[in-house]
């Protein structure tokens, strides 16, 4: 897997993390893309959860951060070329942090870009990461 760099944002970080898997089987429309949340912190129990079509709230238990994301887009590149995408939001009082994940398919396989936000100071208790990434659905 490779990461792109981390971009400091006062007490929070930026991160996108990006890989690139060779899937065997090519979804052939966007309902076939599975898109999930990933939630973790120190003293928390990481929880993944798989989302709907709908724009919804993130669950981040008693941290001063309120995350959501965004209704999926999608796009056509090119002949079998075509890509989805979906917005990761969170906001601590007037700060706001976003980042977006992205899924292409192409006729070899899909490429799988994951939007991670790290909010708050790394290892203090209020510290959560917050992972909104695409799929082919199983």
């Amino acid at each position: 897997m490779r990461r792109a760099p981390i971009l400091a944002l006062g007490p929070c970080l930026l991160a996108l993390a990006v890989s690139v898997p060779g899937l065997a089987q090519v979804p052939s429309s966007p309902a076939q893309i599975e898109w999930t949340t990933f939630v973790g912190g120190p003293g928390r129990t990481p929880q993944r959860v798989v989302l709907g079509e709908e724009p919804g709230a993130i669950d981040l238990g008693d941290s001063p951060w309120r995350c959501g994301y965004a209704r999926a887009r999608h796009a056509a590149i090119g002949e079998g070329d075509w890509s989805v995408q979906r917005v990761l939001a969170c906001r601590r009082a007037e700060a706001t942090v976003t980042s977006t994940a992205s899924c292409r398919v192409r006729p070899a396989g899909v490429e799988e870009h994951a939007a991670t936000l790290s909010l708050g100071t790394a290892g203090e208790s209020g510290h959560v990461t917050v992972t909104l990434g695409c799929g082919v659905s199983r």
